[in-house]
C-alpha cells in the first residue's frame, strides 16, 4: 500500500484554522496525495453510494460496488 505525505501551505495548525481555511487545506493536500500517488503509478480511491472507484494515472476508473448493507457512522 502506498501512503502519500503532504502538508498544507497554510503553515497554521489545523486547530487554529476557521472552516474556509480547513477547507481549502483539505482540498489542497488531497490534490497533492493525488498526484502523488500518480507520479508512483499507484491509483487513488474515491466512493460514493454505491461503490468505490481506483483512479489509475491513465485515467481508468475500476469501479467496484458495496456488498450488502452498508451502515453509516460504522
Amino acid at each position: 500500500m502506498t501512503t502519500a505525505t503532504v502538508k498544507p501551505k497554510t503553515g497554521k495548525n489545523l486547530w487554529d484554522m476557521n472552516k474556509e481555511e480547513m477547507e481549502t487545506a483539505f482540498a489542497e493536500t488531497t490534490r497533492q496525495a493525488q498526484q502523488e500517488l500518480h507520479a508512483k503509478g499507484s491509483p487513488y480511491i474515491i466512493g460514493d453510494a454505491k461503490g468505490t472507484y481506483a483512479v489509475y494515472p491513465d485515467g481508468r476508473r475500476v469501479f467496484t460496488p458495496y456488498k450488502g448493507e452498508i451502515h453509516e457512522g460504522r
